[in-house]
C-alpha cells in the first residue's frame, strides 16, 4: 500500500522553488484556506497554538511518522526555505501518518493541503512578529481562528482552478 506521506515528499522533490511572484492572489487565497482550515481543526479538537501546530499530535501522540519519512521531506526542502515551511512539511506527514492510521478523526477537510499546494507551486511562507503571513509578496493577517473558521471555503485548489482563479483576478484588476 503507497501510503499518502510518501507523496509528500516525491511532489517536494519536483518543485521548482521560485523568489519571483507569480501567482500572488491565489497564493494568498491559499495560505486563507489553510487559516480556515486549521482554525476548523483547532476548535474541534482543542489544540493550542493555532494556526500553526501539529493537528496530529494533539489528536494522537502516539501515530507519528518515522524519522527517515521526515528527514526524506526536509533534506529535499532548500536551504533558504523559512521554520514554518518545514515545520508545516513536518506536521502535515505526521498527519498523513495519522490519516493513514484510519484513526477516527474529525469529518473536516486535510488542513495542509492548502500550504502543501502553495509549496507544491513554488513559493515560500513566513510568519512575521506582527502577526502577518508572507507568502508571494503579500501579507495575510493572522486574525481570530473564530472568524476564519466562518469564512467562505477555497475548494477548488486544483492547478487548473488556480490559474482560473489568477486569470480571473488579474482581468478585474485590468478593467
Amino acid at each position: 500500500m503507497r501510503e499518502w506521506h510518501t507523496g509528500i515528499a516525491e511532489k517536494l522533490s519536483r518543485v521548482e522553488w521560485s523568489s519571483r511572484s507569480q501567482r500572488r492572489r491565489s497564493q494568498a487565497r491559499l495560505v486563507q484556506e489553510y487559516l480556515r482550515r486549521s482554525a476548523l481543526w483547532s476548535l474541534e479538537i482543542g489544540g493550542g497554538g493555532w494556526p500553526f501546530f501539529d493537528i496530529a499530535e494533539s489528536i494522537d501522540p502516539g501515530i507519528r511518522a518515522t524519522d527517515e519519512a521526515i528527514s526524506e521531506a526536509l533534506d529535499i526542502l532548500p536551504s533558504l526555505s523559512t521554520f514554518y515551511v518545514r515545520r508545516t512539511v513536518e506536521w502535515s506527514i505526521h498527519f498523513s501518518v495519522l490519516r493513514d492510521s484510519k484513526k477516527d478523526m474529525p469529518n473536516l477537510p486535510c488542513p495542509f493541503e492548502p500550504l502543501l499546494t502553495v509549496y507544491y507551486r513554488g513559493d515560500f511562507i513566513n510568519y512575521t512578529p506582527d502577526g502577518l503571513i508572507e507568502v508571494d509578496g503579500i501579507n495575510v493577517p493572522r486574525g481570530n481562528k473564530n472568524r476564519y473558521a466562518k469564512i467562505k471555503p477555497f475548494e477548488h485548489i486544483s492547478p487548473e482552478a488556480l490559474e482560473k482563479f489568477d486569470k480571473e483576478y488579474e482581468e478585474r484588476k485590468s478593467q
